[in-house]
C-alpha cells in the first residue's frame, strides 16, 4: 500500500518487539473491542433479519408465515434517493479554486478525482455502503491504492513476406490498475477503539479479513509485495487453516450468506488465512523506527505478516464511517431497520393472525355426527359442492362451523397505524416512495408536502456528503499526491468531453494531463449531493421559473456562460445526446476574434461573456420575456 518510510532524523532504532508481543498487543485490543462491540453485534442479525423479511414466528404447516415487505421498501427507497443523489452526477465531487488563475487546475484535479471514484465502481459499491447504513446503523469503508500488473495478451498483424501479414498472438507485462479504491467493510469485521464516537478521535482500529494462501505467495513473488514475504512463507508452513471457528457464534448463517472465512472452509482444495489488520498507534517500545503510526498485520493469530509505519500521514486511518441517524453516545448509530424492528414484527403477526383467521373463514372446521356415515376425506369447501349423507341433513348431523370475523377489521386498522409509526421513525413515507395523494390534491400541493418530507433527508445526505463522499475524494487526491505516477492523461467523459465548460472552447488535439503543479495546491472537494436533494420535476420548474427572471435583466444575460447554461438544462430534461445538441467550435467567438484580430482564446480571457451577439433582445422572446424586440435584425450563427 506504500513505500516503507525511513526512520526519523537523530532517532537510533530501537530493539525489535517479539512476534509473540505484536500479536499480543493486536489481540488484546480485539478482545477489548468485541466485549464492547458485544451487545451490538447480537443484534445485527435480528435487523438483518427484518430488512429480508425473515420471520421467526410460528412454523406450524397450517399456520402463515408471512412478513409485510415494510422495512425492505423503506431502506430500499431510502438507498436508492441516496445513491442516486450522491453519485448520480457528473462529476461527482468539484473542486474549487482559491483564486481565477487556480480555475482551470481545480477542473482538473474535478475531472481526476470523479474519474478514480467511477474506475473504483463506486456507484455499485455506494448501494453497499448505504444499505448497510440503513441495516446496521453505521456503514464502514476503507480505502487505499491498488498496483496491478500482470501477464496479458495482444493480437497484432505481423508482416511474415512483402504483401503478406498474418496475426500473431504477442504477451506482456501490462498494468491492470494503477489507482485509488475503496472497499466496504462489514460491520461485524470492524473493532474500533472502544469509548470513541468518531474514527478521527480513535488511536487505533483493526479490520478482520480472510485471504487464500496461495494468493498471499503469489504476492510474496511480486515487486511489490503487501505483505513480508518470508513472514508469508512461514505461515505456509504451517496449518493454513484459521482456528476461529468457535468465535462466530455473533454470525449466524441461517437466512444469510455464509461469512468469508466458513466459505472458504467448505471449499475442499482451498486455503483459508484469517487476517487481523491494525491500523493505529502502538506503544512507544513498539516503534522500532521511531514511528509510532503503524500498520500490523496478524496472519491466523499467530504470524506477524506486516508490521510497518502506517501508509497514510498525518496519522489518518484509511477508514470512513457515516451515521444517517446517530447516537451522540456511541460509534454506532441507529439503522432504519432497527427503528421499523418492533413495529414490523407486530404488523407480521397481526397480519398472520388475519390470514390464519381468513383460512377459517374459506376453509372452516367441522363438526361432524359420528353416525352420519360420512366420509371424512371428502371434508373440503369447493363453490357449489353438495355433500350428501344418510339420514337427516339438519345440525344434529353436521353443520359447518363459520367463526366470527367481525373482529377481524380491527386487525387492518391496527397494521396501517403500524405502517404510519414506522415511516415517522424513519422519515420514509408514501410520498418519497412514489405513493400518490389523495384524489383532489394539486401537482403544487404534492411537492409541497415532498419538500417538508425532505427536509429530514436533506440533513441525511448531508452527513453522506459531509461524513464520507467528499473525505473519500480528499483521501483520494492525496493519495494522488503520494503514488499516481505523473505526468497522468486525464479522460474527459461524457457531455464535458468536447467543449471546456470554463471558456467555453473545445478542447485542443492533446489530451487534458494532470501534473505534479496540479497536485501541489491544497484543495477541498465539495460534493454535488445536496444540490440533488430535490425532485427532478421540482428542478426543472424551478430552471424555468429561473430563466423567466433572467430574461427581465438584460445585464444578467450578459454575464452567463450559456454554453455550460444549456448543457445543465439538457441533462436536467434528460437529454443525453448533448454534443449532438451544442456546436462543438463555438462560431460566435470564432467570428468576434476575426473582427478585432485576436485568438479565440485571447477571446474567451478577456470577455466574461463569449457570445456576445446572443443579446438579451435576441434571448428575450425565447425566455418568455414581456418586452421582446424584433428579431428582423438578429444574426444567428
Amino acid at each position: 500500500m506504500a513505500t516503507p518510510t525511513p526512520a526519523m532524523p537523530g532517532a537510533a532504532p530501537k530493539p525489535m518487539a517479539s512476534d509473540e508481543r505484536v500479536v499480543e498487543l493486536v489481540d488484546s485490543r480485539r478482545q477489548d473491542s468485541l466485549k464492547y462491540n458485544q451487545g451490538v453485534f447480537a443484534k445485527l442479525q435480528n435487523y438483518y433479519d427484518t430488512y429480508r423479511g425473515v420471520w421467526q414466528g410460528r412454523t406450524a404447516q397450517f399456520r402463515n408465515n408471512l412478513s409485510i415487505p415494510f422495512t425492505f421498501a423503506m431502506i430500499q427507497s431510502d438507498v436508492a434517493r441516496k445513491v442516486q443523489t450522491c453519485f448520480g452526477q457528473w462529476p461527482i465531487v468539484n473542486f474549487e479554486g482559491y483564486s481565477p488563475d487556480d480555475v482551470a487546475r481545480a477542473k482538473r484535479n474535478e475531472v481526476l478525482v470523479s474519474a478514480q471514484m467511477k474506475d473504483a465502481e463506486s456507484v455499485t459499491k455506494a448501494a453497499d455502503f448505504f444499505l448497510q447504513g440503513a441495516i446496521g446503523g453505521t456503514a464502514i469503508c476503507r480505502y487505499g491504492w491498488r498496483n496491478l500488473t500482470g501477464k496479458t495478451r495482444i493480437r497484432r498483424l505481423e508482416q511474415v513476406a512483402p504483401g503478406v501479414s498474418v496475426p500473431v498472438v504477442h504477451e506482456y507485462m501490462a498494468e491492470m490498475y494503477n489507482g485509488p479504491i475503496w472497499n466496504v467493510v462489514d460491520r461485524l469485521d470492524f473493532w474500533q477503539q472502544p469509548g470513541k464516537l468518531r474514527i478521527s478521535d480513535m488511536a487505533w482500529v483493526i479490520h478482520r479479513y480472510w485471504a487464500d494462501l496461495d494468493d498471499l505467495l503469489e504476492d510474496a513473488n511480486s515487486p511489490m509485495p503487501y505483505f513480508d514475504s518470508a513472514a508469508v512463507k512461514r505461515l505456509a508452513q504451517g496449518n493454513p487453516s484459521s482456528a476461529s471457528a468457535a468465535e462466530y457464534s455473533e454470525r449466524r448463517v441461517q437466512f444469510r450468506n455464509e461469512i468469508d472465512q466458513r466459505a472458504r472452509e467448505n471449499e475442499r482444495f482451498a486455503k483459508p488465512v484469517e487476517i487481523w489488520e491494525m491500523h493505529g498507534l502502538v506503544p512507544a517500545e513498539f516503534a522500532t523506527n521511531g514511528i509510532r503510526h503503524r500498520c500490523i498485520a496478524i496472519g491466523n493469530r499467530s504470524v506477524v505478516l506486516k508490521n510497518r509505519e502506517g501508509p497514510m500521514g498525518n496519522r489518518q486511518l484509511p477508514f470512513l464511517a457515516y451515521s444517517m441517524m446517530p447516537d451522540p453516545y456511541s460509534f454506532d448509530g441507529i439503522g432504519k431497520a432497527e427503528v421499523a424492528y418492533g413495529p414490523q414484527r407486530t404488523a407480521d403477526r397481526l397480519a398472520n393472525q388475519k390470514l390464519d383467521a381468513l383460512d377459517l373463514l374459506i376453509d372452516p372446521m367441522y363438526v361432524a355426527s359420528s353416525g352420519a356415515n360420512l366420509n371424512t376425506q371428502n371434508l373440503y369447501s369447493r363453490a357449489g359442492r353438495i355433500m350428501l349423507v344418510d339420514g337427516s341433513a339438519g345440525d344434529d348431523n353436521i353443520r359447518a362451523l363459520s367463526p366470527d370475523m367481525r373482529g377481524l377489521q380491527a386487525a387492518y386498522a391496527e397494521v396501517g397505524q403500524l405502517y404510519e409509526f414506522m415511516q415517522l421513525g424513519t422519515g420514509d413515507n408514501e410520498i418519497l416512495m412514489g405513493g400518490a395523494g389523495g384524489s383532489r390534491e394539486t401537482a403544487r400541493g404534492f411537492l409541497g408536502r415532498q419538500e417538508n418530507a425532505l427536509n429530514r433527508l436533506a440533513m441525511e445526505t448531508t452527513l453522506a456528503a459531509e461524513g464520507f463522499i467528499e473525505p473519500l475524494a480528499n483521501a483520494f487526491r492525496k493519495m494522488d499526491q503520494l503514488w499516481l505516477p505523473l505526468p497522468m492523461q486525464v479522460k474527459i467523459l461524457g457531455t464535458l468531453a468536447n467543449t471546456n465548460p470554463i471558456t467555453g472552447l473545445p478542447y485542443g488535439q492533446e489530451p487534458v494531463t494532470v501534473d505534479y503543479d496540479d497536485l501541489a495546491p491544497d484543495y477541498r472537494a465539495r460534493a454535488t449531493a445536496a444540490s440533488q436533494m430535490a425532485g427532478k420535476a421540482s428542478r426543472q420548474q424551478n430552471l424555468v421559473a429561473l430563466l423567466q427572471m433572467m430574461s427581465a435583466n438584460p445585464a444578467l444575460l450578459q454575464v452567463v456562460n450559456w454554453a455550460n447554461f444549456a448543457r445543465q438544462a439538457f441533462d436536467l430534461f434528460d437529454f443525453k445526446n448533448v454534443n449532438e445538441l451544442l456546436v462543438t467550435q463555438v462560431p460566435a467567438v470564432n467570428q468576434l476574434a476575426s473582427q478585432s484580430g485576436q485568438s479565440p482564446e485571447q477571446v474567451a480571457g478577456t470577455l466574461s461573456q463569449p457570445m456576445e451577439q446572443l443579446t438579451p433582445e435576441v434571448l428575450s422572446p425565447f425566455m418568455g420575456g414581456q418586452n421582446q424586440a424584433p428579431l428582423q435584425n438578429a444574426t444567428f450563427q
